[in-house]
């Protein structure tokens, strides 16, 4: 599995299809109340689905992350209970299939592992084949210390269990920036939607407010002028709290 990519399944397509429906109708009533800005807009679409992918493949990754990190505690409980090193990643597919589902990426990540455990593959080529795919840093990291300790000869068991206690605590950390990251980015959602509430309150309160800004040059100007304000200050403000951990 590669996780630099990302595809859509036939709902999630719809789903972002609709989506962009409504953010057109959107645009093309409050700043133009013309039909020939929605059909303008369209196309533009395909920008929409390059961000939802990004967007798709970062979420991804976080929920590798986070699954990991529980994957990397059930293999040191494993080793403290006495099992060899091959054997408690093996047993750690089972506890993760239970707890994920077996359809999961990192429970399908182990049962690929197990399956080249059983085909007597090296447990460190698989564990860096899975970082160098995943790309997430802690799976990395992880696989170059197991490697290490494998051909160093070192204590596995402490060194696993020290290195699962490390990347929990990081986790950890990353999940706390993360939900006050979360926090912010809400607010930011709710500065966007305001100036559409006020438009329509005015129109709704004020008939015929507006109408010297529709349907001649000048007005379809300034209203130009405004969306585009609005959509840098919108990537502005993404920008900003778009933070990588």
């Amino acid at each position: 599995m590669e996780y630099g990519v990302y595809k859509f399944s036939r709902k999630e397509k719809v789903y972002i299809v609709l989506q962009w429906i409504g953010i057109c109708c959107l645009i093309a009533f409050f700043f133009y109340r013309s039909v020939w800005a929605f059909i303008i807009l369209m196309p533009f679409i395909i920008l929409y689905f390059k961000w939802k992918k990004r967007e798709a493949v970062k979420k991804r990754k976080w929920e590798l992350t986070m699954a990991f990190r529980e994957a990397v505690v059930i293999v040191a409980g494993n080793l403290q209970a006495g099992n060899s090193v091959e054997n408690a990643f093996r047993k750690t597919y089972e506890d993760l299939a239970r707890l994920y589902g077996n359809r999961a990426d990192i429970a399908r990540e182990f049962q690929m592992i197990q399956r080249g455990l059983d085909s007597n593959m090296i447990l460190e080529g698989l564990l860096t084949d899975f970082g160098k795919r995943s790309n997430v840093g802690d799976i990395g990291d992880f696989a170059d210390i197991f490697a290490v300790a494998k051909r160093s000869g070192g204590n596995l068991r402490e060194i696993i269990s020290d290195t699962a206690e490390a990347i929990s605590e990081k986790t950890e950390i990353k999940r706390e920036l993360r939900i006050l990251i979360s926090e912010k980015q809400f607010e930011q959602k709710i500065m966007c939607v305001i100036p559409f509430f006020i438009l329509a309150y005015i129109g709704l309160t004020s008939p015929g407010y507006f109408d010297s800004l529709y349907h001649n040059l000048s007005g379809i100007g300034i209203m130009t002028a405004c969306l585009v304000c609005y959509v840098a200050a919108l990537l502005w403000g993404m920008k900003i709290t778009a933070i990588e951990l």
